[in-house]
């Protein structure tokens, strides 16, 4: 974070919340993820971004979610009426969707699995192993307790699980409700340097576990879950950037330092030393200076894309297609996903954030 350079370009100065390229980094990272997966779900050995041992493009792509989501959550509360409608807003985005690709699991994707195994759906909803129904109520409320459905998906390269890929959407959820405890400790307000602690504080805890396991759990215990522990640096390191949007210069000397650095700690295996400094800048340099405002044209499909893809390749393994190699696998989990984007977005999505508008006056009078 530099400050007040003589004639320097601030974060805000190039900030346009209607007209920027965060839609088409959120869509480019969904489909990140789904190059990652490729790898584990179709049975094409490891990965490694840019030489690292440790981390995968998948990861690197949630992080760079949770970055954005920490700065556009972050606006959000300030820019909402009351926290109920900040809340009702975040459940409204993140619900509707997900129960939807649940549904869409134990009703579409495991009953054509079963179909072939079993040449009848006779048994399917009273499975003892990993019952349909079951799936949908232990995963109700975006916590994933159950991964498979019915015993299927037994030969598949990735065996057993239907969708991999929604066990960070809890952490995302939490991320919110933290959020709003910190709006009604006017930290986002009048005590916005305590976030800078915060996250610094955190990312030192969690630096520290990584050389001394259990470091983490022994000052907090909630902190034991390392997923939360990192998603949460992520995330306030995208909050801070929203909340110093007027005293963070942007600077093309700084970007490719910045970039140059999350490379060479890739290759080397520090990545998570520097990815929580670097990558936020990175990020917010690309999303207000790439031309790419008009990406959202025709609809935020990045959610779609990110929920639906995880069962559309396993499908695709479980029929063989993954034999084909793996750029036929990639272009086909791509656009048959893509179709169930579209679906969730003008179908789910679209008409679910109508109703951020809803009426919830009584709710904010009675807090008053």
């Amino acid at each position: 974070m530099l400050l007040h350079p003589v004639n320097a370009i601030y974060l805000k100065d190039i900030f346009n919340p209607k007209k920027n390229s965060l839609s088409f980094l959120r869509f480019f990272f969904a489909a990140l993820v789904i190059f990652s997966h490729c790898y584990p779900l179709g049975g094409f050995g490891s990965e490694g971004l840019f030489g690292s041992t440790k981390e995968s493009y998948g990861s690197f792509a949630v992080h760079n979610f949770f970055i954005l989501s920490g700065f556009l959550i972050t606006r959000s509360y300030i820019t909402s009426s009351s926290i109920w409608r900040f809340l009702w807003n975040r459940i409204i985005r993140i619900l509707p969707g997900f129960w939807t690709c649940l549904i869409v699991t134990i009703l579409v994707f495991a009953p054509i699995i079963y179909l072939n195994e079993n040449s009848s759906l006779t048994g399917y909803f009273n499975s003892k192993t990993d019952n349909p129904l079951d799936y949908l109520k232990v995963n109700l409320f975006l916590e994933m307790r159950q991964y498979g459905i019915a015993n299927l998906l037994k030969d598949v390269p990735f065996p057993k699980a239907f969708n991999g890929s929604l066990w960070t959407l809890i952490y995302e959820f939490k991320c919110y409700l933290i959020i709003a405890v910190m709006g009604l400790m006017g930290i986002l307000t009048k005590y916005k340097k305590i976030i800078i602690y915060l996250f610094l504080f955190l990312w030192l805890i969690y630096f520290i576990d990584t050389v001394i396991p259990g470091t983490a759990s022994k000052i907090f215990p909630y902190f034991s879950d390392r997923s939360l522990l990192q998603l949460l640096i992520f995330f306030l390191a995208g909050a801070t950037y929203f909340l110093f949007i007027e005293t963070i210069v942007i600077s093309q000397r700084v970007f490719f330092l910045a970039l140059g650095l999350t490379i060479i700690s890739l290759k080397n295996d520090f990545y998570f030393l520097v990815a929580p400094l670097t990558l936020p800048y990175i990020l917010f340099f690309l999303a207000f200076k790439l031309p790419l405002t008009n990406f959202d044209k025709y609809g935020d499909f990045s959610y779609g894309l990110y929920i639906y893809a995880f069962p559309v390749q396993q499908m695709l393994s479980f029929f063989k297609l993954n034999k084909n190699g793996f750029t036929l696998y990639f272009i086909l989990s791509i656009l048959i996903t893509m179709i169930l984007a579209v679906f969730s977005y003008y179908v789910i999505e679209k008409p679910c954030l109508k109703l951020k508008k809803g009426r919830i006056k009584a709710i904010e009078i009675m807090t008053q």
